[in-house]
């Protein structure tokens, strides 16, 4: 792709569009890149004439009867919010409008070399596609980097639709989204950008809104590319997959029995099955366990909980002053919150000391040496800041230093020193693990400023942090969680191959998955070690009375 020397503010793109009347998800999308300085341009219409209606005998032996109940429930019973029609002419009242009648050969729609001329004279960087259905010809070149176009599935998996229907139906763990450059081929284009989503099991209502409304800065940040890597080239799609087509009747039959045992499941789910996390011990060094996960995560020494109602989890190990800490997350589901405790190897890590109490929740402490001090930067989302902490060797305690981001449920933070700059990675409580956001300083006490491009990745399989970052040899790898089945899954190990105030690329190298054979086994989200240890932690799914009641609290409070 021909790259750009203007900034993202510099760009105009053009509109192709129905009408002024436009899913909410997609006004969202607009908005983004005009509050970014990108210059809407162009808005082009489609002009073309509604065909006369036929009879009603010929309607009624033409009509698709075995798409009949897709057809009523998507017009008349699905409502999805993102799908709301809001009409934009008021904001877009001073742009430049060109109505254009389009030239229909089967299902595609050609453009006349005049509406072409015109389009081109605006000299647009990007066409943004929100109608005209299937488009091809000279309109894929009539702007500097083509026709942009979403696409809410993976095309390597599903082309077609509808939007993450068939990854809901079929079962899927995750949903891909792909923002491309269209091409003459179906969902096959130019990728400009991927993410990947959470298939959201219990509703697809839910499920879409996520797929359509997290997917809204994709041109923007398509935009950002264009401009930070001057070496940028999307990536050719090679997918065969087949392409999908609206669900029959019976499809659809299973698709509402599926849709209600789901939503019942998950919510007695929530109510009777409550997660237990507990903390696992391993005497070897974690380059030792990264090589080999299989071998060392058999020999596991688990850490004895304090009451049935308690789990203990984020452990981080860490060396201080001739004494070995594990510093970890202590859970309560009697008072809804946990505390941040430690043990010591002075004292075979039996006992548990409290280092920090608030009157919210605490977890991920995260810990690292500076300037011959302990510090501690856990993970508070529920205060909407994250503070760092320095360790009182005496007291055993953490105490304030200072408030590093104010007004952020800031989820797992994760910070490096990385060619003399400091780089703090999180996620965000609305949606904990699956965009990976990145800011950066000077040093641990300076404020820290956002990355050029945030969230730096979209992805429920990798985003979320899981622990210190891991040097092994000249290669820097960051731990993150699989959370695509459920929260905490699995670990990924990722390779960074690209880190600065202006770029990030890292790719995952390693999937370690907890182990049939031990206890705590439907889990494992964390990953810490030095040159002696490596805790993890492990999870399985319990009941306990005070978990139901909980559960049973917040979802009583939403129906208020």
């Amino acid at each position: 792709m021909e790259t750009s020397a203007k900034r993202p503010n510099e760009l105009r793109f053009g509109l192709l569009c129905n009408s002024l009347q436009l899913e909410c998800w997609q006004a969202e999308t607009i908005r983004e890149l005009r509050d970014n300085g990108i210059q809407l341009a162009l808005i082009v219409i489609n002009a073309e004439t509604p065909a006369p209606p036929p009879g009603f005998f010929k309607r009624m032996r033409s009509y698709p009867y075995k798409n009949l109940l897709f057809r009523l429930w998507n017009r008349y019973g699905f409502k999805p919010k993102s799908k709301t029609t809001t009409d934009i002419s008021e904001e877009v009242e001073p742009i430049e409008k060109l109505y254009c009648k389009p030239l229909k050969k089967g299902l595609s729609n050609y453009f006349s070399p005049a509406d072409i001329s015109q389009i081109q004279s605006q000299k647009l960087d990007f066409l943004l596609r929100f109608g005209f259905n299937i488009i091809k010809g000279e309109i894929l070149e009539a702007a500097r980097y083509g026709v942009w176009s979403f696409h809410h599935d993976d095309e390597r998996v599903i082309r077609g639709g509808p939007p993450g229907f068939w990854e809901f139906m079929q079962g899927h763990e995750y949903n891909g989204v792909i923002l491309q450059k269209l091409t003459k081929e179906l969902d096959k284009g130019l990728i400009l950008r991927r993410q990947f989503y959470k298939v959201i099991r219990h509703s697809y209502a839910a499920h879409l809104d996520q797929l359509y409304f997290e997917s809204a800065r994709l041109p923007l940040q398509s935009c950002r590319d264009l401009f930070l890597n001057p070496d940028f080239e999307p990536e050719v799609s090679q997918s065969q997959a087949a392409i999908k087509h609206p669900p029959g009747n019976m499809q659809m039959i299973r698709y509402f029995l599926s849709a209600f045992f789901r939503r019942v499941g998950f919510h007695l789910n929530d109510l009777f099955f409550q997660e237990d996390w507990n903390i696992g011990l391993i005497n070897a060094p974690i380059k030792a366990v990264v090589e080999k996960p299989e071998g060392y995560l058999k020999n596991i020494s688990w850490f004895s909980k304090p009451a049935p109602t308690t789990y203990l989890a984020d452990p981080f190990v860490i060396d201080f002053q001739d004494e070995t800490y594990v510093f970890f997350e202590q859970y309560d589901y009697r008072k809804g919150k946990a505390v941040l405790a430690c043990a010591l190897k002075s004292e075979d890590f039996k006992n548990y000391h409290t280092v920090l109490e608030e009157p919210h929740h605490l977890s991920f402490p995260f810990m690292f040496v500076y300037e011959d001090a302990l510090y501690c930067l856990p993970e508070s989302y529920s205060a909407n800041t994250l503070n760092l902490y320095r360790f009182d060797v005496k007291t055993r305690k953490l105490q304030k230093v200072k408030t590093l981001l104010k007004d952020m449920a800031v989820v797992d933070p994760a910070l490096i020193n990385y060619e003399d700059r400091w780089y703090l990675f999180f996620t965000q409580k609305n949606l904990p693990s699956v965009h990976l956001y990145c800011y950066h300083a000077n040093n641990p006490f300076e404020p820290f400023v956002p990355h050029a491009n945030n969230p730096v990745k979209t992805d429920i399989r990798s985003s979320r942090p899981a622990g210190n970052f891991i040097q092994l040899g000249e290669k820097l790898f960051r731990p993150a969680q699989d959370c695509t089945l459920h929260y905490g899954r699995a670990v990924v190990l990722n390779e960074i191959v690209r880190l600065s105030p202006q770029h990030f690329e890292e790719k995952p190298v390693k999937r370690i998955m907890p182990l049939p054979v031990y206890a705590y086994n439907k889990g494992l989200h964390s990953l810490n070690g030095n040159q002696e240890y490596t805790v993890i932690d492990g999870k399985r799914f319990t009941f306990t009375l005070a978990g139901f009641w909980n559960q049973l609290k917040l979802k009583l409070n939403k129906i208020d």
